[in-house]
Parts: C-alpha cells; sequence; structure tokens
C-alpha cells in the first residue's frame, strides 16, 4: 500500500494531533501513538518492528539518502509533507531532524518480557525524570536486560525526552508499565512457577550487603526505587534481598540511572563468572 502524502501548510488539524503527541502524556496515550525523532531512533523502531503509522518531513528541504529510502520503502498509512517552519516547530532537537515518526504504542501486557533461564528484568518505581529513565532503559540494554517494568505515579515511558536519552535501545528492550506493585507481585507469581528459583533484589544506599559480596541467583528481578525516597515498603517485602554499592568521599547516593548502571555491570559479571565469560563478551 503506497502512503497517502497530506500537505500540511497551516497549524491544522494533523499539525495540532502531531504537537499534542509531543507535549501531552494523557493525548498520548488516548490515541495510542508517540513520536519518534532521529536517525537511531527511528533506525530502531523500525529494525524491532514497531508499528509506525506516519512520516513526517519538511517541505522544500532536500532530504538524505537515508531519509528518502526510508519514505521510499514506507509501510505507513500517511506522510505529512509540513511546511518547514511548522516541521521545525514540532521537533525536540536544537538541529531540527530530517524525519519524524508517529509510532503505535504496545500493550502493556507482561507477555511481551521475553523469559528464559538467567534472565534479568528491572523494576522501576516512581522514576521522576525522563532522561534518567532512558540513559537506565539503554543501560539495560547494553547489560543484557530482558525487560523493564515501570510502575506508580511516575514519568512517561514515552515522553519524548525518554525516548530520546536511550539513543535507540528503547525499541531493543521490551518496557512497559504497570500500575504498582501489585501487578508486579501477581507477575512475580506467573514467573515463578517457571523459575522458582527467581530472585527479587532491591537497592538502596542503607542496606548492609554489598553487591559484589552478594551471591546473585540465576533469575533475577532487580528494582530500583525513587530518586528521593528509594524503595517503597511495598517493594521491599516483595525483595528477597537489598544490596548497596559501597561508595568512598561524601557522595551518600547516587543518580539512579548511574546506580542502576553499577549494578547491573556487577549482576552481569557474576553471570558471566559463573557461565565462563567475562564483561564485555559477546
Amino acid at each position: 500500500m503506497v502512503p497517502r502524502v497530506l500537505p500540511v501548510s497551516t497549524a491544522n488539524a494533523a499539525f495540532q494531533r502531531l504537537e499534542v503527541l509531543q507535549r501531552n502524556r494523557t493525548k498520548r496515550h488516548r490515541y495510542g501513538e508517540f513520536v519518534v525523532e532521529g536517525v537511531r531512533a527511528i533506525n530502531g523502531a523500525l529494525a524491532a518492528g514497531w508499528i509506525v503509522r506516519a512520516f513526517a518531513y519538511p517541505r522544500g528541504r532536500t532530504l538524505s539518502r537515508w531519509a528518502s529510502s526510508i519514505l521510499e520503502s514506507s509501510g505507513a498509512d500517511s506522510h505529512f509533507e509540513i511546511a518547514a517552519e511548522l516541521f521545525d516547530q514540532l521537533s525536540e532537537k536544537a538541529e531540527p531532524s530530517e524525519l519524524l515518526a508517529v509510532v503505535a504504542i504496545p500493550p502493556d501486557a507482561p507477555s511481551r518480557i521475553p523469559l528464559a533461564a538467567g534472565m534479568t528484568v528491572v523494576v522501576v518505581d516512581r522514576p521522576a525524570s525522563p532522561g534518567n529513565l532512558g540513559t537506565l532503559i539503554r543501560s539495560c540494554d547494553a547489560f543484557g536486560v530482558n525487560g523493564v517494568i515501570v510502575t506508580g505515579h511516575g514519568v512517561d515511558l514515552y515522553d519524548p525526552v525518554t525516548v530520546r536519552a536511550t539513543v535507540g535501545s528503547f525499541f531493543a528492550v521490551p518496557s512497559l508499565t504497570l500500575e504498582s506493585h501489585r501487578e508486579v507481585e501477581m507477575w512475580l507469581g506467573d514467573v515463578r512457577r517457571a523459575y522458582p528459583g527467581l530472585m527479587v533484589v532491591g537497592t538502596s544506599a542503607r542496606a548492609a550487603t554489598a553487591m559484589r559480596d552478594f551471591a546473585w541467583g540465576s533469575e533475577v528481578v532487580l528494582v530500583v526505587g525513587n530518586e528521593t525516597s528509594g524503595m517503597s515498603h511495598a517493594y521491599r517485602d516483595l525483595c528477597d534481598a537489598v544490596v548497596t554499592i559501597p561508595m568512598r568521599g561524601t557522595a551518600t547516593s547516587l543518580n539512579a540511572a548511574v546506580a542502576t548502571s553499577i549494578v547491573l555491570y556487577e549482576r552481569d559479571s557474576a553471570r558471566r563468572r559463573v557461565s565462563g565469560g567475562s564483561p564485555g563478551d559477546p
């Protein structure tokens, strides 16, 4: 099917819909769509098979070979050819991108997370910063995490800042939102029937066990609390263990994305030691 080419010369309904997908969390989820910008992010969405409903590009500007080939092979329903000054208003970058993609939001179904022996899943409760959440997801991709679950009243998983901060990794790591620890607990019950050795491990600056001294199990769900208040009591009750990152100096805590990256590196190192590999091996 050849996409419909829709010229957009004024701030009409088509333009307003694209704009609201960028700015408004409630409307994003009502429409079931979000906007993706940037070469790596769009390539990642296409490579992972996400549904692209539309592409937008600026009228009158010469497009690169990359952008032209994307449009030529597009299976989207529509292409929006937008007046250049309007397109620049939609872009979230200092130097506007060549393309914007409108991508369908997949269902928040835990079944999207692939379960396997040796898996790691990260649960992020009430994240406060979209940039931190995006950086955390990028680290999850780097250290072979099977999936990410976001819970509680935090930032939107599909915020443009979150997606951009993953630098394309957003589409490589199944990520979804559940309402609270209750839904996570139900999912854990299902997973443990297949993997009874699964361990739920929390992180806290006040924990007594250093992460390097911890006996990491084969399957792990790592819980990351809110940047300010840490893990909730409900999540502490779900945890089989809580670990900390030993630190020197005057700092008493780390940025949530940084701390998670360090713990994931240690978890991955322990897993590789057991399997006979080493960090950095494919």
